[in-house]
């Protein structure tokens, strides 16, 4: 089957109101209209070049359309726009152009994440330095939404950064091949993020350096002999941990507490490398630690326990 990508003419479309928008290409085969929700659009669609004298006939997410000819023009109403598909006379596929709708204003009108502006919709965070992060957001409960496109670059020179999609789709792990630990980053990380629910198109953004988002993996914590034990650096954490020192939070709170109880007995220390820690309790107690990088006031790690 000879699979001919759909073309779009990109010009002026008219909408009810008079106003003109044009349609642009988020990917192949994917066309965004932007308009406002109520009003009208009118959509030019080709099959291709080499078919134009050709019979050719159109669907709608499989729907047969009354329109025939290599070019026609489609009406997309608020958010029913569609998935077109071009086929010969004997009903073979020659092109498919999914056609999306991108709400003008939508930033107070987001409807597919959850979250109330563009801090809290995605949430990045970083084990380390070595510009390995994640990212990770919250689907409505009122629709069934997916990702359309993904892309992260660094600010300066627009360089891509590789990212994997979670199999739900609710979150990506990225690589940033070109940070170097040991240097301060001259500028932030781009994330544009594409979501879709039906033919609604919402866009996300988020800029961040690995430094604001770095949180580490949580302490090992090692009894050695009565009430000592020794707190051990994450294995993810980046090393030499001279260069890189955790400022570790202990805490000896009572036993059955949690960590956040606000014990009386609390210090915070910085550790260039593993040390150890005596309670002096003759109770039973619950021995609470977590860390964080001292240099940036990073976000605290998750609390270790030892009971």
């Amino acid at each position: 089957m000879n699979l001919v990508l759909l073309s779009v003419l990109l010009i002026a479309l008219q909408q009810a109101q008079g106003s003109s928008s044009q349609p642009w290409l988020l990917k192949p085969n994917v066309l965004v209209v932007e308009k406002e929700m109520q009003s009208t659009v009118e959509v030019p669609l080709i099959c291709g070049e080499s078919f134009e004298g050709a019979e050719i006939s159109w669907r709608n997410e499989g729907e047969e359309l009354g329109q025939r000819g290599n070019r026609i023009t489609v009406t997309v109403e608020e958010m029913m726009a569609g998935n077109y598909t071009c086929h010969d006379s004997a009903g073979a596929l020659l092109g498919h152009q999914l056609v999306l709708v991108q709400v003008q204003g939508g930033q107070r009108q987001r409807k597919i994440l959850k979250g109330s502006d563009n801090a809290d919709y995605i949430k990045c965070s970083s084990k380390n330095y070595g510009g390995i992060f994640r990212c990770s957001w919250q689907w409505s409960n009122e629709r069934k939404g997916s990702v359309v496109l993904i892309s992260a670059t660094r600010s300066s020179d627009g360089r891509d950064i590789t990212c994997t999609l979670d199999s739900d789709e609710a979150g990506i792990t990225c690589t940033d091949q070109f940070q170097c630990a040991y240097s301060e980053e001259q500028d932030h990380i781009e994330l544009e993020v594409y979501v879709r629910s039906l033919y609604r198109l919402e866009k996300y953004f988020s800029s961040f350096s690995i430094s604001e988002i770095v949180k580490p993996d949580s302490v090992h914590i090692a009894k050695l002999q009565g009430s000592t034990f020794e707190l051990q650096y994450p294995e993810t954490w980046s090393v030499p941990a001279s260069f890189f020192p955790l400022r570790f939070h202990i805490k000896v709170v009572p036993h059955k507490k949690d960590c956040d109880y606000e014990a009386q007995s609390r210090t915070q220390v910085i550790f260039t490398q593993n040390q150890t820690f005596s309670v002096n309790n003759r109770r039973e107690f619950l021995l609470c630690v977590r860390a964080q990088d001292p240099l940036c006031n990073s976000a605290w790690s998750e609390w270790s326990k030892y009971e």
